[in-house]
């Protein structure tokens, strides 16, 4: 199963974001939109979505794909726990009480959330309310999990731990991932395929130590976060 950009423009009033752009997004596979901020990352991930059409061109992927959309505020309501957030996508799609009650079970287990099941928001850290987000966006076992920031809002540590979280679900569940980010660090942590934004285009760049082990601790992973930087200022590279 693919996402498939078709020559796609868009743009807003007298601005062109995309011009006739062919993309093939795979499942299974982890994907990181790099940019600066107004560049066009979070549209990318609208017009996968389905939130908004191309002017030009076509966005092609299976009738039956699943496609969840976590934004980078996590727009949780204030009267629902955690347990109740995680459970509304499963009844929107009118899963049995059976069924959703040991999938939600299941879903917060993995993202350690079990011990906060009663909690509303107001009783949540920055990091736990990411969580339930990434928990809300998971539950139906999407084929495409796309991000939008997210981990802008939290401090170093907790933005790598759950960043870490973010790779141990895609690893579990297998399915397409694409992050939106303007942090190189954080690209070239998730990213297998990085997509670099630039007013001059979309360039692709292959992330050579994607996924290996303790690579936040090589220089290696220093080097190529350097190199994303450097890309991304448009300086040498």
């Amino acid at each position: 199963m693919a996402v498939i950009f078709d020559s796609v423009s868009f743009g807003y009033q007298n601005t062109r974001i995309f011009d006739q752009v062919s993309l093939v997004f795979e499942q299974g596979r982890s994907y990181v939109i790099l940019g600066k901020s107004g560049i066009g990352k979070s549209t990318l991930l609208t017009l996968i979505k389905g939130n908004q059409q191309p002017q030009e061109g076509s966005v092609i992927l299976s009738k039956d794909a699943v496609i969840e959309l976590v934004y980078q505020d996590d727009r949780l309501f204030p009267w629902q726990t955690v347990y109740q957030a995680v459970e509304m996508p499963l009844k929107i799609q009118r899963i049995t009480k059976t069924l959703r009650r040991q999938q939600v079970k299941d879903c917060l287990a993995d993202l350690s959330l079990t011990n906060l099941k009663n909690h509303y928001p107001a009783q949540l850290s920055g990091g736990q309310k990411q969580r339930v987000a990434m928990a809300r966006g998971l539950i139906t076992q999407p084929d495409f999990l796309l991000l939008d920031e997210p981990t802008s809002s939290l401090d170093q540590e907790t933005k790598e731990q759950a960043q870490a979280l973010i790779y141990e679900a895609h690893q579990h569940n297998q399915n397409g991932l694409i992050v939106v980010t303007h942090d190189a660090e954080e690209a070239a942590y998730l990213g297998k395929t990085i997509l670099l934004m630039t007013s001059e285009g979309i360039s692709f760049i292959d992330n050579p130590i994607a996924f290996s082990e303790n690579r936040r601790d090589t220089v290696a992973f220093d080097q190529f976060v350097l190199t994303l930087k450097r890309k991304l200022r448009g300086g040498a590279q």
